[in-house]
């Protein structure tokens, strides 16, 4: 059957997905998405605690299985380790999402720190190269395997003091294009999400920081940024609108689509700051 005649479909049944960063925020609503869909999903991270807790939310929503994997992305022993125990898990491993990111502090670019700058492109940049590299060789090749790289939205658009965030989510964003120029004679697919503004709880927990501080609620906050930003679709995204964009990615919907930053940002992207 050519190609082009294979049903598309959304289910991951038999699969195995690996997330980093999948503890929390984005990267545990791409797992639960994954999940839900029919996936067996590893999550790694930093936190055992945290690990286990994400297991837990994860597994309450089918009978797929979870797995948790402690290690550290700025490690190359623990990093292939890591792998190896996932691939071994299932006997295989067909996605992979690099989500683990570090948080880094607000500033002019011109004032910033240059240990912070190499701090963060190994921690994110570099982190997301060395699970790649090691996850290639262990990859299935038979058209499921998948690599997914979660870069944020100021490599593509001008935010004010978050020129670090901006220089180390470009490197992903370049990064993803080579991968994915490369893994394909392997029928490898790498491409990128770039998430808008997103309310996962540390922005949660910034906006109520600053409510407090200014005496307004968060909601005001969340809507001055919303103005400030022209997010054209006047809101900030659920974390699962952002899974949802994964989970096409991880599945044969996406077939014939690598190399590829999809945005989704709520129109951000196409407004001028």
């Amino acid at each position: 059957m050519e190609k082009s005649q294979m049903p598309l479909d959304i289910r991951l049944d038999g699969r195995t997905a690996l997330i980093t960063g999948g503890g929390s925020g984005l990267g545990l609503a791409m797992a639960e998405a994954l999940h839900a869909q029919g996936a067996a999903v590893a999550v790694l991270g930093r936190t055992k605690a945290k690990l286990e807790d994400a297991k837990e939310q994860i597994a309450a929503g089918s009978g797929s299985p979870v797995l948790t994997v402690v290690a550290d992305v700025n490690d190359d022993d623990a990093v292939a380790d890591a792998l190896r125990q996932v691939h071994g898990w299932q006997g295989r491993l067909d996605i992979l999402i690099n989500c683990a990111a570090p948080l880094l502090a607000v500033s002019p670019l011109s004032e910033a720190d240059e240990a912070v700058m190499s701090e963060a492109l190994n921690a994110k940049a570099v982190g997301y190269l060395r699970v790649a590299r090691a996850a290639l060789p262990l990859i299935e090749k038979g058209g499921t395997g998948r690599i997914i790289n979660v870069a944020g939205m100021a490599a593509h658009v001008l935010v004010p003091n978050i020129g670090v965030a901006a220089a180390v989510n470009a490197a992903v964003v370049a990064m993803t294009s080579y991968l994915a120029a490369e893994a394909a004679p392997q029928g490898v697919l790498v491409n990128g999400i770039s998430p808008g503004m997103t309310l996962t709880q540390v922005w949660l927990d910034r906006h109520a920081a600053t409510a407090k501080e200014k005496d307004i609620t968060p909601e005001q906050v969340r809507d001055a940024m919303v103005e400030n930003l022209g997010i054209r679709l006047g809101r900030w995204a659920d974390p699962q609108e952002i899974a949802g964009a994964a989970l096409y990615l991880a599945s044969d919907l996406s077939s014939y689509v690598t190399g590829q930053v999809l945005q989704v940002d709520g129109g951000l992207g196409k407004s001028v700051i």
